[in-house]
């Protein structure tokens, strides 16, 4: 579970990215931050995944509370996916796969050679995501919607207790973004993962949604409540 208590983060030029902002993020379901403001979507998944200590408020993931001492403990229960993620393009699905998500890269090589239990963890995330028959190919071969499979099955190669998906839509396309979440949703009821995703709409797809607005919170909840909510107001709109 990931609680948000009354969290806040200031924008740079004054005013909020997020203020009071209380939430809870339960496994095995897919939930969507929805905002029209990307920076609002980017505030709240960096908190979220331990990149930011946020100035007012706490969050919790997995009953970690999240503090510059823990950061690091929060960012290893959080596989983040980054759809502008750099790929070594001609080397396999396989090797990157297993191939540090940050840090140095020793001309082309992995820092060290990968453990069984890694080697193996990195085929049933391919295969998770209907990929393991072309590990061996390179990525520079993948179409964008294979590329955004492949970055899920990276970090849940990682197994990870949460997936952070930023944006997917910025690499598929709106085409694309409605069969990816239905994969994700799949992984989280199977898999009993928390998946959070970043749009800028879309949230149809989703178990969960949280609405942000000019840093507040407008709404939390399941996805079906929003549809009702959006259909009371048209509804009041007509009889007004």
């Amino acid at each position: 579970m990931i609680e948000l208590l009354g969290v806040g983060v200031p924008r740079r030029d004054g005013g909020w990215l997020l203020h009071r902002v209380c939430a809870t993020l339960e496994a095995g379901e897919l939930t969507a931050i929805v905002s029209e403001d990307p920076d609002e979507r980017r505030a709240l998944l960096d908190t979220i995944a331990g990149r930011r200590v946020p100035d007012e408020g706490r969050v919790w993931v997995s009953r970690v509370p999240l503090m510059r001492a823990s950061a690091g403990r929060i960012r290893a229960l959080c596989g983040d996916v980054d759809p502008l993620a750099a790929l070594v393009e001609r080397r396999s699905l396989f090797w990157n796969a297993l191939a540090p998500a940050s840090g140095p890269r020793t001309l082309g090589r992995l820092l060290r050679l990968p453990r069984r239990a890694e080697r193996q963890a990195a085929l049933a995330a391919l295969d998770r995501v209907g990929l393991r028959a072309r590990a061996d190919e390179p990525v520079a071969s993948l179409s964008t919607f294979d590329r955004a499979r492949f970055l899920v099955a990276r970090a849940l190669a990682r197994r990870p207790r949460y997936l952070l998906v930023r944006e997917p839509d910025a690499l598929v396309g709106r085409d694309g973004v409605g069969r990816l979440l239905v994969l994700l949703r799949r992984i989280a009821r199977d898999d009993r993962l928390g998946v959070v995703v970043s749009l800028a709409t879309g949230e149809a797809f989703a178990d969960r949604v949280v609405v942000l607005r000019e840093g507040l919170l407008l709404f939390h909840g399941r996805a079906e409540a929003l549809g009702d909510e959006h259909g009371a107001r048209r509804r009041g709109a007509l009889t007004t």
